[in-house]
């Protein structure tokens, strides 16, 4: 009995062990969230951290949100001891500097959902070499490094102006700041607009961030000007159309910021009218969410939108703009917003436009057939329509059937499972000698 009295005493020792496993696990298990903090280094890392001080949750996950999107990304994160961290490498995901972006933690423990306080992170263009000075202008903040400062401070003049002007027409005003960066080098300028930006790009603006940058050598002074005010005013379209359903026409977009350059489309009339002798002019349902790529196709769109809203301003007042506008922020669609502005239909007033310049509506595009296939499938067979024939590869068997393959893995299945029933067999065999052994 002696051996049979030690395997009970080991075994209560090890459930004693277990028991208070357990307990501390109670005790020292996930209690919420201490510290949390984060840093970034543009075109490097953005890194957040938190603290557990009770231990770590069974998941965790960071929650971020940023200013272009609705959504929130979830990152799973596994913590490390009592802190957790995660890293996000902006040289191969790219973020737009002057985003200010929203985390949070979330803990799930057992049943229980925790979600830490929310936080925000700066995510500013800090590179060496660039030391940014700034200086309030009306409702907008310039920044500037280097010698730049007076062209920084016109700017600012310059947006001011072409904000109010835009308030009035749009009748809404701005909803926030705005900031303007001056930028003197190209290679500092596309360094912040990231990969996806045209090299023909001198100004970009990202309403979404109420942020424009600026190049100084984008072109000369009378163009900057003009940019600014244009690209300015796209803030103020924005502010006075969002709505949760969609974006307005990307013709009235860009028209209305080019027509308020020079309040007028005096320039962009002539682009329309030499294309129109051309019979080049576009649809408009085919530059409303995308312009063509392309200078010819670039230009034109510009012009075609900048031209219907001096037309619309022109015959139905300037008050049409404003209506279309609020329109657009009760949910319209394109349609529906022109109706509310000049109580005409997409379809009446595009119409009106081509009679302007002589030409008839723009039929659709009839898309051209696609030619045979002379691709060759696997085992010398070409896609349908080539130069050659092969016969189908057999078709799978049915229920009832089954190839050698089939038998092959119900003889492996059988096999297996005979292997796990002799072992059993023979654990149990030992398990029970022992046992005799031991009451013996």
């Amino acid at each position: 009995m002696g051996r049979l009295r030690a395997r009970l005493a080991t075994l209560s020792i090890g459930l004693a062990v277990v028991v208070s496993m357990g307990s501390a696990s109670t005790v020292w298990g996930f209690s919420g969230f201490g510290t949390s903090t984060a840093d970034a280094q543009y075109g490097g890392e953005m890194t957040f951290r938190v603290e557990l001080p009770g231990g770590a949750p069974d998941r965790l996950e960071l929650l971020l949100t940023f200013p272009s999107s609705e959504e929130t990304f979830v990152a799973p994160v596994v913590p490390s001891g009592s802190t957790a961290t995660y890293v996000w490498d902006t040289s191969t995901r790219h973020v737009t500097p002057n985003t200010l972006i929203t985390y949070r933690w979330r803990a799930t423990d057992g049943g229980a959902v925790s979600i830490s306080p929310v936080h925000d992170l700066l995510y500013d263009d800090d590179r060496p070499g660039l030391d940014w000075h700034s200086a309030q202008v009306g409702d907008t903040t310039v920044h500037w490094y280097g010698g730049a400062e007076s062209q920084a401070r016109r700017f600012g003049e310059l947006s001011a102006g072409g904000a109010q002007r835009a308030e009035q027409l749009l009748g809404h005003q701005l909803d926030g700041p705005i900031d303007i960066f001056v930028y003197d080098s190209r290679d500092d300028f596309f360094g912040a607009l990231g990969p996806g930006a045209r090299e023909w790009t001198g100004a970009a603006t990202y309403p979404e961030l109420r942020t424009i940058f600026m190049w100084l050598g984008g072109g000369p002074d009378a163009y900057l000007a003009t940019t600014i005010v244009h690209e300015v005013t796209h803030v103020v379209f924005r502010d006075a159309t969002a709505n949760p359903f969609h974006e307005p026409a990307k013709w009235l977009n860009e028209g209305f910021s080019t027509w308020s350059e020079q309040q007028s489309a005096s320039a962009e009339r002539s682009t329309v009218g030499f294309e129109a002798a051309g019979g080049g002019l576009f649809a408009f349902p085919a530059i409303a969410q995308q312009f063509p790529i392309g200078t010819r196709g670039s230009s034109l769109s510009y012009a075609m939108g900048a031209v219907m809203v001096d037309m619309i301003i022109a015959d139905h007042g300037r008050d049409a703009i404003a209506r279309m506008a609020t329109a657009y922020r009760d949910g319209a669609s394109d349609d529906e917003a022109i109706r509310a502005g000049t109580g005409l239909g997409a379809d009446e007033l595009y119409a009106a436009f081509y009679e302007a310049f002589g030409v008839s509506v723009p039929s659709p595009v009839e898309p051209a057939p696609l030619p045979p296939s002379n691709v060759n499938l696997p085992g010398g067979a070409a896609a349908p329509g080539g130069g050659t024939s092969a016969s189908a590869p057999p078709a799978p068997t049915g229920a009832g059937g089954g190839g050698a393959s089939y038998w092959i893995d119900i003889g492996l299945l059988v096999m297996v499972g005979a292997l796990i029933l002799a072992g059993l067999a023979a654990a149990w065999r030992v398990m029970r000698r022992v046992g005799e052994r031991d009451l013996e």
